[in-house]
């Protein structure tokens, strides 16, 4: 690691106590190695041109499945897809022989066992050994991008070290200008270019990046001027301006190569500038492959702020009132899925029903065909889900306007009232040329599912005849209308929120505060979605998908059957690519269109805040404080998704007839704000002010936060709603710890000035050269304790469609969790896999997956225990360390060094099991309690700033 900080900083008069001038620089260049580790094909796959997928199964040593005929299949079995049929419990099958034991699905191992075997295992039936006529050669192209593992491990068994790299520079510039006694100005302007390379874990072509990743820049200017008008020495009123400006943009490393989709198969995958690169393949089992998501991206957002602050004295209350104006402006182009996204979740070649065995790799490889089967199913495979978005950008602008009274009243010598009144609106998001649409499934103004499109805007807003076909049919109305004005909803305009505090001293040394206030708030930290400009036909994205793993994907909501460049039988292959997709709006089909909404009458997020704390001095410099802190928060933002099931369904069946809109995508953006979050807290804290050279702070904290709304921009750990439009469970039914909880943090840092040198304890009448050496030295240290956050870990097998499943707690069983190595000799967390389980697969006879807890259909449990949580993962524990020594050289010129070690220790902190995102792809399985990688960790947490960093830094002072 090479890191290089820099620069100065200089002030002083123009024209003495009239014009003063400061201005400061700093540059900063960084190479630095970052660890990526991630999965990729074993060499026995790649040296078979993979045709020999036996390492799924030894790999793995998952429990065996049991599929409808009663057959055992060892865990990671590729299946053959063309086989695929139909079995009615208790009648024979004709293709094996064997009556079967549930009504469902079954398909047959490849291998040289016949379909009538019913114990398959991997050496006496040579499975998972695909006929290379079979395969795509789109594909071996493809997964042959991977490079070679670095160990011989089925999953992490690849690392690196690619150099990151930063070269930014900022300046800052001031001006005082005192014009009278007064009034007093000052103006500053700051600027930053801060370029960066963020390398994904493989580069080039094969890529596997994050959004976070590539070739970045971000350019930002502030601007700022103050003007302080005194009326007298009891009235005094700022005016201040304000303009901030932010420019980022990001692309993938082979964002400016055209044509690389082509080469590799995919067709339709449109070439513009920033575009290039493969589309982001999603294989169960394996890294992601290609160009991430949400890349190109190109964002400006600036803020004009105007405030006014007044202040009047008056006996004994400091009165103050005052106004805030903010015009947000944010121009984005980023869209999701630009070059497209391919699924293979493995599910068409594994059991039926039963998902997790990581056979995404040869549901990629196996061209979908005609059945082999009597009564089977044809053209079982390709990918189960592609992601596409047209290219195009959204201008949206909104305004924030707030009024503000606060009284100070210091009733007597010991108490002190503080009351305040403040007034916020916050308006709509809008967009600048009408480039938005709202899909209001349900409530006010029409009381019906609606899509709401204003009449004005200078973006084209013509509409497919096929997709207003689809809205009728579906029962969406269609409202073109400026009615509602651009932002298509409605917000509150009555947010006012009362504030109370007080502080009294009821002895010299104890002090007690308190108060309690309500908050409104509507900048939500999102990222560019939700955001209903991404609707048709400005910018919108397709989510194709079949109806379950045992049909063909032209079975589902997508143009596929009839696409005339689909895959074999309306399958998508990699050969189709996007070309059944469509980017001009007048030309779009409309099934698979996923549709956005915010609910029309969007209320402001609101926080109930109070507080009470008792300070105690000990000392003259020594103080003790213990608070109680309440934060409840309400009407917050929540992402419930639109046209999904409102019934429980049994697993492995077809949503589509149950969709309110069958022929749009399930689970479509619809953001309401019903969401509500709990936070209770003690708060203590420790502190010695420095004196004689010493210096502490000790906080301890013990605190619980509860919710059922998601951060919406990162999720962490835990999962979202399982069931948000059945009635019975709905978005409240997932109420718990909320993704951020840590329930105990601990911080302490301290400085300590050693007693040597001159004018110390110890060697006060040194010498020069003693005090040169031994003299002006301090030390300080910063060291952070604090717990796991919350995990949910899901059911291994679905127990329902269209809703989701969370694992049951064992009651008896300890979940051992700690860090340790498993059997195989990784990294683990949970230590127990027996401490959980799950439901029941709903209608599944007998009951599967094997042991699982038999509960009714009607019974809540039916999808996993309640809350949003199932367990917590490892602690985060860093101790951070700095020693610094001064060299006098003159009255006015001192040298300063400094040594600081971030880490010291050089422990590591690691992410939890089953953790993905930000370029970490979690290990295959580590989530599932029936496998062998159950709890496995692949990633530590702050990479790459994790491993222990050293700097030296000198600093002079004139």
């Amino acid at each position: 690691m090479r890191w290089n900080q820099f620069g100065a900083s200089i002030g002083g008069p123009v024209i003495k106590n009239k014009l003063f001038y400061f201005g400061d620089y700093q540059g900063f260049r960084r190479v630095q190695g970052t660890v990526l580790p991630g999965t990729v094909p074993t060499l026995t796959e790649r040296n078979s041109n993979f045709t020999d997928l036996s390492d799924l199964i030894t790999g793995q040593n998952g429990t065996p499945h049991t599929d409808a005929l009663g057959r055992s299949i060892p865990f990671g079995t590729v299946l053959d897809p063309a086989t695929t049929r139909a079995v009615t419990a208790g009648a024979v099958d004709p293709v094996s022989g064997i009556r079967a034991t549930q009504t469902g699905f079954a398909r047959d191992p490849f291998g040289t066992c016949g379909p009538g075997t019913t114990s398959f295992t991997v050496s006496g039936c040579n499975l998972n050994h695909l006929p290379a006529n079979r395969i795509d050669s789109n594909a071996v192209k493809i997964l042959q991008l991977y490079p070679a593992p670095t160990t011989s491990s089925f999953t992490t068994n690849f690392t690196t070290s690619p150099k990151l790299y930063e070269h930014s520079n900022a300046f800052d510039v001031r001006g005082d200008y005192a014009m009278s006694d007064k009034n007093q100005m000052f103006v500053r302007f700051s600027y930053l270019d801060d370029p960066q390379f963020l390398p994904a874990i493989f580069g080039g072509i094969a890529d596997g990046g994050s959004f976070a990743q590539g070739l970045q820049n971000a350019k930002s200017n502030q601007s700022v001027a103050a003007w302080t008008h005194v009326f007298s020495p009891s009235t005094v009123n700022v005016g201040r301006v304000g303009f901030n400006h932010l420019h980022t943009t990001r692309y993938g490393p082979q964002g400016n190569n055209m044509g690389i989709p082509a080469q590799y198969g995919f067709q339709g995958i449109p070439q513009v500038a920033l575009n290039g690169g493969l589309p982001q393949m999603v294989i169960s089992g394996l890294q992601n492959l290609g160009s991430n998501n949400y890349l190109p991206s190109d964002e400006v957002s600036q803020t004009l702020q105007l405030t006014d602050d007044f202040t009047k004295i008056h006996g004994a209350h400091s009165l103050k009132a005052g106004v805030e104006f903010q015009k947000i402006h944010f121009n984005t182009l980023q869209p999701p899925f630009p070059r497209g996204e391919f699924d293979f979740n493995g599910n068409y070649a594994g059991v039926p029903g039963q998902a997790g065995d990581q056979t995404g790799r040869a549901q990629m490889l196996l061209t979908p065909i005609a059945t082999t089967v009597p009564n089977g199913i044809s053209y079982v495979g390709g990918a189960n889900q592609v992601l596409a978005t047209n290219i195009s950008k959204t201008y949206d602008l909104r305004h924030y306007l707030a009024v503000y009274f606060q009284d100070d009243w210091k009733v007597n010598s010991q108490l002190t009232l503080n009351l305040g009144l403040r007034w916020d609106y916050f308006s709509p998001i809008s967009e600048a040329n009408g480039a938005q649409a709202n899909f209001i499934q349900n409530g006010p103004p029409f009381n019906a599912p609606t899509f709401l499109i204003p009449a004005s805007g200078k973006a084209n807003r013509a509409l497919s005849t096929t997709f207003q076909a689809l809205l009728q049919q579906d029962g969406i109305a269609l409202q073109v209308t400026d009615k509602y004005g651009q932002g298509l909803l409605q917000t509150q305009k009555s947010n006012i929120a009362p504030r109370f505090g007080f502080a009294y001293q009821a002895s010299p040394k104890f002090v007690v505060r308190g108060g309690a206030g309500l908050f409104f708030n509507s900048f939500e930290n999102q990222g560019y979605g939700p955001n209903i400009g991404l609707n048709y036909p400005f910018i919108y994205s397709f989510t194709f998908t079949g109806t379950t793993d045992s049909a063909a994907f032209s079975s589902g909501s997508n143009p596929y059957g009839t696409c005339a460049t689909a895959g074999p039988g309306g399958s998508a292959t990699i050969g189709s690519g996007l070309t059944c997709a469509q980017f001009t709006p007048l030309a779009v089909n409309g099934k698979g269109l996923g549709l956005q909404g915010l609910q029309f009458n969007y209320k402001t997020p609101r926080t109930l805040s109070a507080n009470l704390t008792l300070q105690y001095a000990i000392t003259h410099n020594i103080s003790a404080q213990a608070a109680y802190v309440l934060t409840d928060g309400s009407s917050l933002q929540a992402g419930i998704g639109n046209n999904r099931v409102s019934q429980i369904l049994p697993a492995n069946i077809s949503t589509t007839p149950y969709r309110p809109f069958p022929d749009f995508a399930e689970g479509g953006s619809y953001q309401r704000t019903i969401g509500r979050s709990v936070y209770n807290g003690l708060q203590t804290k420790l502190e010695r002010q420095s004196a004689n050279g010493v210096g502490f702070l000790v906080t301890y904290t013990f605190a619980k936060t509860l919710s059922d709304a998601g951060d919406l921009l990162n999720g962490g750990s835990v999962s979202g709603y399982r069931a948000p439009w059945v009635p019975g469970f709905g978005p409240h039914f997932d109420w718990g710890q909320a993704a951020f909880d840590i329930r105990q943090v601990v911080h302490l840092s301290g400085s300590y000035e050693l007693p040597f040198g001159k004018g110390k304890m110890l060697l006060t009448n040194s010498g020069k050269m003693t005090n040169a050496v031994l003299g002006g030295w301090a030390v300080n240290g910063i060291a952070t304790l604090q717990g796991g956050q919350p995990i949910t870990l899901t059911c291994p097998s679905a127990t329902t469609s269209g809703t989701s499943c969370r694992v049951l707690q064992v009651a008896g069983q300890d979940q051992k969790l700690g860090l340790h190595r498993d059997s195989k000799g990784a990294l683990a967390w949970f230590g127990n896999p027996a401490a959980f389980n799950q439901p029941c697969v709903l209608g599944s006879n007998p009951p599967a997956p094997s042991g699982c807890v038999q509960l009714p259909a009607n019974s809540n449990l039916i999808l996993g225990g309640p809350g949003s949580t199932s367990t917590h993962g490892p602690g985060f524990h860093r101790f951070d360390f700095s020693a610094f020594k001064n060299f006098p050289i003159r009255e006015a010129i001192s040298l300063q060094f400094r040594a600081e070690f971030f880490n010291i220790l050089n422990h590591p902190n690691f992410n939890s099991p089953n953790f993905g995102g930000n370029g970490v792809v979690a290990i295959g399985n580590s989530g599932n309690f029936l496998s062998s990688t159950f709890g496995e960790i692949g990633s530590t947490r702050d990479a790459p700033f994790d491993p222990r960093q050293i700097q030296f830094a000198l600093k002079l002072y004139y």
